[in-house]
């Protein structure tokens, strides 16, 4: 982060310049890591993964990466969290990969929306990522839903269509999120109702600004982002 002094701002720092030629993946790394941030991390990576594939971004060759990930993460995440070693280093290979596919193929809304409620409200990044995931698949599906139903079969989940396949693929992030003692809303986070309906038009506002949002699979309003800020709040299905 860098800072403005004479405006109190701090801004972060990022850019291809700064980005590692090289990364060292060694699972031990992580094993002294607890259990909330490995939770934490652990969604984070399955949203980078189902954000690259249905990414307007996405190519043939970040597809293969992203469908990886996510079937590694949903197949290890609670193992990793119990402290088994080899579900651990699914688990960090999972980033790698999830990493390497949205680096190519860019982000959607659920990082939006996380980037600028997690920095009012304190909210990890991955908690956020995992709360907004399942609001954000119910929005862009009315834009495309066939992506995502590649993820649910691809998982093996039930539905004969793509809006059943698609439920299954919610309820599974919804189930993860429990398991893994995740919030479901901004509410059972804490958020308090006064304080969000106060700053819920600054966050909107700032969403639709964010680098993330050009690469969503569905064009997305200032509206449209209150709307999914307040459906999470709330814990409302979205049916717009």
């Amino acid at each position: 982060m860098i800072t403005d002094y004479d405006k109190g701002v701090k801004y972060p720092v990022f850019g291809y310049e700064i980005t590692p030629d090289i990364a060292i993946i060694d699972p031990e790394l992580t094993y002294s890591m607890p259990a909330d941030i490995v939770a934490y991390t652990g969604m984070d990576a399955l949203t980078h993964g189902i954000e690259a594939y249905v990414s307007t971004m996405h190519s043939s060759f970040t597809d293969p990466l992203a469908m990886q990930s996510i079937k590694q993460v949903v197949n290890n995440i609670e193992k990793s969290i119990s402290g088994d070693k080899e579900a651990r280093a699914e688990m960090h290979y999972a980033q790698a990969i999830a990493g390497m596919a949205f680096g190519n193929g860019f982000l959607g809304i659920v990082h939006s929306l996380s980037h600028k409620s997690g920095a009012i409200f304190k909210i990890p990044h991955g908690v956020a990522n995992a709360l907004y995931l399942p609001y954000v698949i119910d929005y862009n599906k009315k834009a495309d839903s066939s992506r995502y139903a590649d993820i649910a079969r691809m998982l093996g989940l039930n539905g004969s269509t793509d809006n059943e396949l698609i439920d299954s693929l919610t309820d599974l992030i919804r189930r993860l999120n429990k398991s893994l003692n995740l919030p479901l809303t901004l509410k059972e986070f804490g958020v308090e109702e006064g304080e969000f309906e106060k700053l819920l038009d600054k966050m909107a506002a700032g969403a639709i600004e964010d680098a993330c949002t050009p690469s969503n699979p569905r064009e997305v309003s200032v509206e449209d982002m209150k709307k999914i800020y307040v459906a999470a709040f709330k814990g409302e299905k979205i049916e717009f």
